[in-house]
């Protein structure tokens, strides 16, 4: 194994592109985290307008528009601070999901492409070298969120609201622990399809298509209408996108009421798991030499 981490290092510790991804999307994680902060204590703008004017009605709908924007404010300010800043920057998983596939995709197909797949069982086994390969790409992602984390824990105390520090309208979360496990391994299938994808496809190209076909083909499937009069309306809930938006819409999801939480979590772990297992015997036999 540690030969195997050496020679990654060695093939992948200079490539500058993927240094520069892995360090871009922390960053604009933040700015994200930023600017929905700015959008979200802008005080909102007149829209409406009256003609004849009528200065007391405007004046009634400015009050009543602003008290609306206050009451608001006071749930959502605390998702700010920290520590629930953790689940705000973690929650916007759409970039980190775009990084898992393409690393995964690019740097397992590239191998077929490249054709240094056709030496890699001359001095390790197979199912170890892709074990470890995608060990390296779970490892790139845990440096992009630690570097997140670390900046949203930092960032809410470097904010503040009308002149009074942010940190000010923190408040306990109690399922701080639970919602961060949900949120790391939310990304985690979009790892495994993508790899097996690409051990399928010996083709960086042509699993990036065969990657899109099957989340669109899983986004489908959970939104398709006629579940609702089926005898297993709990399917989408078991979906890779249903199965996110259950664990990370909470009691509030819609899909709270077709399974529990475990059920969901479970069926999670299985589309970061089966697809890897399933990656891995299908390498061991492949004929590399075609």
């Amino acid at each position: 194994m540690r030969r195997l981490l050496a020679a990654d290092r060695v093939r992948f510790g200079r490539r500058r592109d993927l240094w520069i991804l892995v360090s871009l999307v922390p960053v604009l994680l933040l700015l994200m985290f930023v600017s929905e902060f700015s959008g979200v204590t802008t005080p909102p703008k007149d829209n409406f307008f009256f003609d004849p004017p009528d200065p007391v009605q405007e004046a009634a709908m400015h009050d009543q528009m602003m008290a609306d924007w206050r009451q608001q404010l006071a749930t959502e300010l605390p998702t700010f601070a920290f520590p629930a800043s953790l689940l705000k920057v973690t929650g916007n998983v759409g970039p980190v999901i775009l990084l898992s596939i393409y690393l995964a995709t690019a740097l397992v197909g590239g191998e077929f492409e490249w054709g240094t797949v056709r030496t890699i069982h001359l001095t390790s086994s197979r199912g170890r070298t892709l074990a470890v390969r995608i060990g390296v790409v779970v490892g790139m992602l845990a440096v992009v969120m630690a570097i997140a984390l670390i900046g949203a824990t930092l960032i809410p105390f470097l904010l503040s609201f009308e002149g009074k520090p942010l940190q000010e309208f923190a408040a306990p979360v109690p399922d701080l622990g639970s919602g961060m496990v949900f949120r790391l391994v939310a990304v985690l299938p979009f790892i495994a399809i993508p790899v097996l994808m690409a051990v399928l496809a010996r083709s960086i190209s042509v699993g990036f298509l065969l990657v899109l076909l099957v989340f669109a083909a899983d986004v489908a499937i959970t939104a398709a209408p006629f579940w609702t009069v089926s005898p297993t309306p709990w399917v989408p809930a078991l979906t890779v996108s249903g199965s996110i938006s259950r664990l990370l819409g909470g009691p509030d999801s819609t899909l709270a009421s077709l399974a529990p939480v475990a059920a969901s979590f479970g069926a999670l772990v299985a589309w970061a798991v089966l697809p890897v297992v399933a990656a891995i015997a299908r390498f061991r036999r492949l004929d590399l030499n075609e």
